[in-house]
């Protein structure tokens, strides 16, 4: 398996993931190290690849292809593949469709054309927009009580956080100014503040009570050689990232802005999402390294 890209955990402890340039999908069980591998249908003319993974309420497991521009989804049972093409108005090999997430009504989010967008997943139809500060997010975060979007800025450069109440339509919208953060992936924290990786070298946050963007830069050699593609909160509160291309994960208490950093034995920790298993104490950590594999990090703390 080759370009790694997400990867979640079922409610039976199994972990799917997805390859950003081939038709295959994933699963390993970890407490046999058996895998098993699926192939998605390729679209006419379309290079093949997935790239995010979403389990919804029902254990059945979602894909996103990119080059597509369509949503699979794979029920774990039979091992059936459904695909629905997403709307777009760019052409397939351009990305499209790409980050989203799930509300456990099974509706769809995600962002394009400087709008978040609500999908149905049946149709592929946009059922209603509401107007980001720009084109689109790199992520697509909803909050585990399922109340909050939050999105950041694009992939390569961007300044702007935000977060919408889902009931209200309320936005609360910040960005750095002239400083190019680059809030990238992330998730939600128990207090419902988005966290995202920065490709400038910080750990962001959109913190709703102050309504102010924060930055942590951790204790590593300043960017380029520490930059974040992904952050990830758990049950805690406490915020991890794999250094994008270095060899170290870090872990970030918020409130005492205290830093620990793990020593990755591979060359880099090519991380494009990080899964936490809040189910063992402590919590157990899984990301998926880009150059192929899945790794998981159990703190001793």
């Amino acid at each position: 398996m080759v370009a790694l890209n997400d990867v979640q955990r079922d409610a039976k402890g199994n972990m799917w993931f997805s390859s950003h340039k081939t038709q295959v999908v994933g699963k390993l069980d970890p407490r046999t190290g058996i895998g098993e591998e699926y192939t998605i249908p390729l679209t006419e003319k379309a290079m093949p690849g997935t790239h995010a993974v979403v389990i919804d309420k029902n254990d059945t497991v979602w894909f996103s292809e990119n080059w597509g521009h369509n949503l699979d989804r794979l029920d774990p049972q039979t091992g059936k593949i459904t695909q629905v093409h997403i709307e777009d108005a760019v052409p397939v090999n351009a990305p499209g469709f790409g980050n989203f997430s799930m509300t456990r009504d099974g509706y769809v989010w995600d962002s394009r054309d400087f709008n978040v967008r609500k999908i149905d997943p049946e149709t592929g139809k946009t059922i209603q927009r509401y107007p980001l500060q720009v084109s689109f997010s790199y992520d697509n975060l909803i909050s585990a009580d399922g109340k909050y979007y939050g999105g950041g800025g694009m992939p390569a450069w961007g300044n702007t956080l935000e977060r919408m109440d889902l009931k209200t339509g309320e936005w609360l919208k910040q960005n750095t100014g002239a400083h190019m953060a680059t809030a990238k992936r992330g998730g939600f924290d128990p207090y419902d503040n988005p966290w995202f990786g920065g490709g400038d070298g910080a750990l962001i946050e959109l913190n709703s009570k102050t309504g102010h963007i924060d930055e942590y830069y951790p204790p590593t050699p300043p960017s380029p050689l520490t930059d974040f593609y992904e952050a990830m909160p758990d049950k805690n509160g406490e915020v991890w990232a794999g250094v994008l291309h270095g060899r170290q994960m870090v872990r970030l208490n918020p409130k005492t802005e205290a830093w620990t950093v793990y020593q990755m034995p591979e060359p880099f920790t090519y991380d494009r999402r990080t899964y936490i298993d809040s189910s063992t104490k402590p919590v157990t950590v899984w990301y998926v390294d880009y150059n192929g594999y899945l790794v998981r990090v159990q703190p001793l703390e």
